[in-house]
């Protein structure tokens, strides 16, 4: 991405949007009541303001918008992951079934992969869309559940929005990084009041909004940029996303294992095992920002180094990974 001093600024200008947006709405959603009460099957221990979501969404959009960051799909990206944020927004006021929320991201997902984008893992257009829709729902799903612990989805989410940034660049997509720069420094701008203690939630409208625009981004990496080697193209999307991937596979195994429906809520993820075994909540969060970070540096080695080098790398992080696992 060409450095500039506008670039500079446009990215600023959301930093410093969201951190003067976050307590206002936090503000807001105190008087108004909007607040998380602790429950046995969550795991914060203090009522907390939620709809967080609204200064991350309000930062994106005023400053895509201001700055004109227009690129080939980042209007269809921008324009679906605001329909999910409403639908999460309506839910975190008055609370819908899940089946509506799913109603809903299918009609997102449809509609950015109407407008070409694409999990090219296969020879068939048809089967591509399919597994287009399927990326985009259960990523945008993953970051739901993995908003489970102070600072954990966001934090994971400005990992994951740099390294799609970085893969942008390496691709020759320069718009694109910038709009994943202004979309990380918003999440940064929240981050500073949502990390451990945090006073403020992003909720569903921000957990669908940025799950939803981490998955397409994705997706136009692989659809748009200049390589189409096979492992970039397989290996990149799922590498920057791994976290949230491996958290909602890992959950969702051991809940139906248990007889207990993969939606509801418990604190039998990741976070929440690694506190069991003795870390401080944010050591826990830290370990995973780690993995997260070697996660995405392993996807830039994939897009950069030869098919030899690239497979040992991912065997390597697998086996460390599984043994950590163990």
């Amino acid at each position: 991405m060409p450095f500039s001093a506008r670039t500079l600024l446009t990215v600023a200008a959301s930093f410093c949007l969201a951190l003067v947006l976050t307590p206002l709405v936090r503000a807001v959603a105190r008087r108004l009541g909007f607040i998380a009460v602790p429950k046995i099957d969550r795991w914060h221990k203090k009522p907390t303001a939620m709809l967080g979501g609204v200064a991350i969404w309000l930062s994106v959009v005023i400053t895509t918008l201001w700055f004109s960051l227009h690129s080939t799909y980042g209007k269809h990206i921008l324009l679906a992951s605001t329909f999910l944020f409403l639908v999460g927004l309506v839910d975190d006021l008055i609370h819908i079934k899940p089946y509506q929320k799913l109603i809903g991201q299918i009609l997102a997902s449809a509609f950015v992969v109407y407008y070409g984008l694409s999990l090219p893992w296969t020879g068939s257009v048809l089967l591509n869309m399919a597994l287009a829709i399927f990326w985009l729902i259960g990523i945008t799903n993953a970051t739901n559940l993995l908003d489970n612990m102070d600072g954990l989805a966001s934090g994971i989410a400005i990992i994951a929005a740099a390294v799609l940034a970085l893969t942008f660049v390496n691709t020759g997509q320069f718009r694109e990084a910038l709009i994943l720069s202004v979309f990380a420094a918003s999440l940064l701008g929240f981050l500073i009041y949502n990390f451990n203690p945090a006073s403020i939630f992003m909720g569903d409208c921000g957990s669908m909004f940025v799950g939803f625009f981490l998955a397409s981004s994705a997706l136009a990496n692989v659809s748009g940029g200049r390589s189409r080697s096979f492992l970039p193209v397989l290996a990149v999307p799922i590498l920057v996303l791994f976290i949230p991937i491996f958290d909602t596979t890992f959950v969702t195994v051991l809940r139906k294992l248990s007889g207990r429906a993969a939606s509801q809520g418990g604190r039998d993820h990741t976070s929440h095992r690694l506190v069991a075994l003795g870390m401080s909540e944010r050591k826990a969060v830290l370990m995973l920002y780690g993995f997260a970070g070697l996660a995405g540096l392993l996807a830039i080695v994939v897009q950069r180094t030869r098919l030899d080098i690239s497979l040992a790398a991912i065997a390597g992080f697998t086996i460390v990974l599984t043994l950590v696992g163990v």
